[in-house]
């Protein structure tokens, strides 16, 4: 019942912002890059599928989907200059080839933070390799799904993976996001995807439009469908023919938005990753504060 209701709610939605809608132009995502726990059930044990648990060590070891491998999420950054930063060519290739993934393999990513999942398929992405899926809702959705969970630790056949030359196509740096505050243009959208409470006590990044990443998901932990994500942003002025720049303060919670927007047919998406953090630790640059609230005292970079 509440799937039909759901479906009859954003019909309805839909066609109210029809008109606004008409004269914006969506790709196509013929290819997922979200699976639902049913469906991802149904590749378990195929061969060339390997599932990826992105919980912490110890958590892994308390129980994880059947057949998982564990790549934590920090084994997929670095904290130079400043936290969580896109780790290098090299570690992709140790990570994923230690974990029994090739350049032929199917990936279905799972994570219990929101966050961790999509980062790896943005890790991938960035170098070039794009065969992978985050599972909707996570290890949540596989647990209530009834799929089968255990302690025990797959064996696993080293692989090589090769990856790409890190594509600038999914990714800014730091002067090139000074240059958008300090020459704004049209069609050009930083998205800020923190809390109004971090806006209020940090600051943000002067013209960004902020935009709670939470706000992408339903209660249950499932993202929006891509007809609502397409009504939610045309709400406060983020059209697919933008360049749309996402951060938050360490470059995780950018990384859903990124798939979420991937999904409903935005193309020009970019993570700036070194995000708040980086930002705001630069005295050089301006941190735009809501009014009537104080200027934060400047961060530690290191």
């Amino acid at each position: 019942m509440k799937k039909i209701l759901l479906s009859v709610l954003v019909s309805a939605l839909t066609l109210s912002a029809l008109a606004g809608c008409a004269t914006h132009t969506y790709a196509d995502t013929p290819e997922s890059l979200i699976i639902s726990a049913a469906d991802a059930g149904a590749l378990m044990g195929q061969e060339g599928v390997v599932f990826v648990d992105m919980q912490a060590p110890e958590e892994y070891a308390k129980e994880h989907l059947e057949g998982a491998v564990n790549i934590p999420s920090a084994d997929i950054v670095i904290s130079v200059p400043v936290a969580n930063m896109l780790t290098s060519k090299a570690k992709v290739e140790e990570v994923m080839g230690a974990n029994g993934i090739s350049n032929d393999s199917t990936v279905i990513a799972y994570d219990t933070d929101k966050m961790s999942a999509s980062r790896l398929l943005w890790t991938l992405y960035m170098y070039g390799f794009d065969k992978i899926k985050v599972v909707n809702g996570g290890f949540e959705a596989i647990k209530a799904a009834g799929l089968s969970v255990t302690d025990a630790v797959p064996s696993v056949t080293p692989a090589t993976f090769t990856a790409g030359e890190a594509l600038g196509d999914y990714n800014v740096k730091m002067a090139y996001v000074k240059d958008i505050v300090d020459n704004p243009r049209e069609g050009v959208t930083l998205l800020d995807v923190r809390s109004d409470e971090e806006y209020m006590a940090e600051g943000k990044i002067p013209t960004a439009v902020m935009r709670n990443y939470l706000e992408n998901y339903y209660e249950d932990g499932t993202f929006k469908v891509k007809e609502m994500t397409r009504i939610n942003y045309k709400e406060i002025g983020v059209y697919p023919e933008d360049e749309i720049i996402i951060y938050c303060r360490s470059s995780f919670r950018a990384a859903p938005v990124f798939v979420q927007l991937y999904e409903a047919g935005y193309r020009n998406i970019k993570l700036y990753d070194g995000a708040f953090l980086e930002w705001s630790a630069n005295s050089n640059n301006p941190v735009e504060m809501p009014e009537g609230a104080a200027a934060p005292a400047k961060q530690d970079a290191s």
